[in-house]
């Protein structure tokens, strides 16, 4: 699936949980957004630079700084580490509010149409 099919399988499980998903949904909408901000991410330091493609995600994410500028940084970070707390789950946790996710769609959303740019 492409990073937009992702966000639009989450965008449609916000909207309209299944009934048999009633616990779980939460963490499988912050999933799917999280792995469409990582296939984006991929995609464009494969465009940009294909060496960073293979690091750590918190790697590409110090380097995104000095290749496509603070606001894709701050958006790429932002929506990464929420994401990664969502995922996680831990029985004493509550999983993440609608608020938080439609935060995290938003700006995935964003930065999907920032990366798209070509490099400045």
């Amino acid at each position: 699936m492409t990073p937009q099919q992702l966000l639009d399988a989450a965008a449609v499980l916000l909207t309209t949980p299944s009934p048999t998903m009633r616990r779980c949904w939460q963490r499988a909408c912050a999933s799917l957004t999280r792995v469409a901000l990582e296939q984006a991410l991929d995609g464009y330091w494969k465009r940009v630079e294909p060496t960073a493609a293979r690091c750590p995600m918190r790697h590409q994410l110090l380097a995104l700084s000095a290749v496509a500028g603070d606001e894709v940084t701050a958006l790429a970070r932002s929506a990464w580490y929420g994401l990664c707390r969502a995922v996680h789950h831990h029985t004493y946790e509550l999983p993440p509010t609608v608020a938080e996710l439609h935060g995290w769609h938003r700006e995935v959303t964003a930065l999907l149409a920032l990366l798209d740019q070509p490099p400045r």
